[in-house]
């Protein structure tokens, strides 16, 4: 059953749009544009928001997965009937509406990952037996969907693929474990060339590394410098420039992007983390990063914005932000600069009281 908005906000987003997205057929430069803040709800709960697609359409979890659009939520509800509470997680949707994620499906059981697909979840399987789970991360254009499954709870997390109501294995970078819990491989992130990435174990043992895989090969981006802590791969665009994290040459983890083999630090806010979640098709990117003035150093970050070279607090470029409230990450960045993420939880700054929820920012305008 949809959540509906008030009137006002969908009048908002009709001019925000208009402004955002139509060309006046005058070259002009581009610069950081502002942004209008859009909580996506559900109303009085806490919320996340981790993907934005070209239409506009974003995915919302508040105990259950939503899909938000013009100020709708459709609750995509789960394939557990039985279960107390009933719980589904989204996680990405692609241009056609298609939703990923996980979800229980029976009360003595681990969660599933799943696709909403005309109208209704569909279980996608795990491939092995009872006790086994999946979990979806990414879809792409064409339905394809990745992300990770185990035989049992307590063994390895290995990157899969499910095409056509099949799941492929996708290996990892030579390494395997026999640690109960560990982590083989997972995949985050798919392009509609069919270009997967994520992290996986490499052959000389852990840290993870970040890898992209293609036609049945995995290759390993390498890392910032350093190799004491895991380099993830987090997001793909069609291009094939890859964004993620990586450990640097002082033991710092920052954001990186990756294209035609090399890698490039993105650097921080002045703080010592960052990372990078998302890329559009026009090297765009959008994370998280600490700041360097942080009254706490256990600072949950700022969302931040890398275009043109320049690096971007999000949280100075938003015309309406609630006094209460503070962008924490950006998890997606769509075709158009739409941007989804997170508002602050935990280790906020002072002042920053408000409940912790998924929000949306449409672009004022491309150009100043």
């Amino acid at each position: 059953m949809g959540l509906r908005r008030s009137t006002v906000l969908r009048a908002l987003l009709c001019l925000v749009l208009a402004a955002a997205f139509t060309t006046s057929g005058v070259a002009q430069a581009q610069v950081v544009p502002k942004y209008v803040y859009v909580d996506l709800g559900p109303v009085g709960l806490t919320s996340t928001a981790l993907d934005v697609n070209n239409a506009m359409q974003a995915v919302v979890t508040s105990g259950t997965a939503f899909r938000w659009e013009n100020g709708t939520l459709l609750n995509l509800g789960t394939l557990c009937s039985g279960c107390n509470p009933r719980r589904s997680y989204g996680t990405a949707v692609n241009d056609t509406g298609e939703v990923a994620g996980y979800t229980h499906v029976q009360t003595t059981e681990p969660p599933h990952a799943f696709v909403y697909r005309g109208g209704a979840m569909i279980d996608l399987g795990t491939g092995f037996g009872s006790g086994s789970s999946s979990a979806a991360w990414g879809i792409n254009s064409g339905g394809q969907v990745v992300g990770e499954r185990t035989r049992s709870q307590s063994s390895p997390k290995r990157a899969a693929l499910w095409q056509n109501g099949t799941i492929r294995d996708l290996g990892t970078l030579g390494g395997t474990t026999t640690q109960r819990y560990a982590t083989e491989s997972i995949a985050y992130a798919i392009n509609d060339s069919g270009q997967v990435v994520g992290t996986a174990l490499p052959s000389k043992g852990y840290p993870l590394h970040g890898f992209v895989w293609q036609n049945g090969v995995m290759r390993d981006l390498g890392t910032l410098g350093g190799d004491g802590e895991a380099t993830e791969a987090r997001d793909i665009a069609d291009t094939g420039q890859i964004v993620g994290s990586s450990q640097n040459t002082g033991g710092e983890i920052h954001a990186f992007t990756w294209t035609a083999g090399t890698m490039t630090d993105l650097g921080t806010l002045g703080g010592d983390y960052s990372s990078a979640y998302g890329v559009n098709e026009h090297g765009r990117i959008v994370g998280g990063s600490r700041i360097a003035d942080s009254p706490d150093p256990n600072n949950a970050g700022h969302a931040v914005l890398w275009t043109d070279g320049l690096m971007v607090d999000l949280n100075e470029h938003v015309t309406n932000l609630p006094e209460d409230v503070a962008l924490e990450v950006a998890w997606s960045i769509n075709d158009d600069g739409a941007i989804v993420g997170t508002t602050c939880s935990l280790y906020c700054e002072p002042g920053k009281t408000a409940t912790p929820r998924g929000f949306l920012l449409v672009p004022q305008s491309a150009t100043a």
